[in-house]
């Protein structure tokens, strides 16, 4: 990357915050990507600072990086049930890269109960007493179901979605907690079925997936058919197989607005992406609370699933530089069709049956 000119009547802060009236103009090679990595701002903090509703900068634009001096307190957070590095850090403001770096952690993974350094000042409650909620910017109706102690298909319910796509700026009507006992009780254990997830067991128990692996041993995040796995709790009364078709549905749809962005190795933002960074983007936007992982890691993942039964946000993998070595994934986007992040034409949707692809296909996987 080339480096633009940063003009400011102080220099940037040793904590890596930017003072008052700081701005950096734009030079050829300049992403919003580097230029808010450089800063240490997320993407979505530099266009709200510069008023922006697109991607696109040019040479010699000037931008703003600081209007005024961010608060420089530090405080500590304690890790709830379905919370997300991505969701702690857009509560704290911060980014992912940050709030691991101050944590020294080396994976997003974490655990209900772990305590987690944070910059800034805490949100008031992270949980949402009212009866009305006006949707945030990261937001995702999975987020506030749990924030407001309710689920996602009682706020469907109550607001008549037939979609999980939430707009910022929307007024969500909640109501109808999840105290309400619940119909039937879970038994001990569970038996694996075809198309089971351990996200998708996890959630109909109330559990989260490291709960699950943690009573059962667990190492890795493969299920087999047949398998007896031990729950807690109590079984959801409504099925989840519906709402779970409409999130990777909506998942899908809504990936199509991405098309055209471009490839960035290890991007995960809409400066650019790379293929498993699309897969772990487009499943925080919807609120699938799987960790960030790499594509062969996600190969590690969930349930096969042969060409013939595909759906729609299915994972498709393809071993393209060594034989049987994961090194692509998409999103099957139904019409024999996929999108993913490529490095010839950024996010693309290509056919199962291209000439360049079919010859590298290896599989699906259904994680969620």
């Amino acid at each position: 990357m080339v480096g633009g000119n940063h003009t400011s009547t102080v220099e940037a802060a040793s904590n890596g915050h930017v003072q008052k009236n700081s701005t950096h103009t734009v030079a050829n090679g300049d992403t919003l990507y580097g230029i808010a990595t450089q800063y240490n701002l997320t993407v979505s903090q530099l266009k709200q600072l510069n008023h922006l509703t697109g991607d696109m900068i040019y040479p010699g634009q000037t931008l703003v990086i600081s209007e005024t001096p961010p608060p420089s307190t530090t405080a500590t957070y304690t890790v709830n049930r379905g919370d997300t590095l991505y969701s702690i850090a857009n509560s704290y403001n911060m980014s992912v890269d940050q709030l691991k770096q101050l944590n020294n952690l080396t994976s997003n993974t974490i655990q209900v109960g772990q305590t987690l350094q944070v910059i800034g000042t805490a949100p008031e409650s992270s949980q949402i007493q009212a009866q009305t909620y006006t949707v945030q910017p990261g937001d995702s109706l999975y987020s506030i179901a749990q924030r407001a102690n309710t689920t996602v298909d009682q706020i469907m319910k109550n607001n008549q979605l037939t979609s999980s796509i939430i707009s910022v700026g929307q007024t969500i009507q909640l109501g109808n907690a999840k105290s309400t006992p619940p119909q039937n009780v879970a038994s001990a254990t569970y038996t694996v079925k075809a198309g089971d997830t351990l996200y998708g067991i996890a959630r109909t128990y109330n559990m989260s997936v490291t709960e699950l692996k943690n009573i059962n041993n667990l190492t890795s995040n493969t299920l087999s058919i047949g398998q007896v796995i031990n729950v807690t709790g109590n079984a959801k009364a409504e099925s989840n197989v519906q709402n779970r078709e409409q999130v990777l549905k909506d998942l899908v749809s809504d990936s199509y607005n991405f098309i055209g962005i471009p490839y960035l190795w290890g991007g995960t933002t809409t400066a650019g992406f790379d293929c498993s960074g699309f897969v772990s983007f487009m499943h925080a936007r919807h609120g699938i609370d799987i960790p960030r992982n790499t594509s062969a890691g996600y190969y590690t993942m969930g349930t096969s699933v042969s060409k013939a039964n595909l759906q729609p946000g299915d994972l498709v993998f393809f071993a393209v530089n060594n034989t049987g070595q994961i090194s692509h994934v998409g999103f099957y986007a139904g019409n024999n069709e996929f999108i993913s992040a490529t490095s010839s034409k950024g996010i693309a949707v290509v056919s199962m049956d291209n000439s360049y692809w079919s010859k590298y296909y290896v599989g699906a996987k259904r994680v969620y």
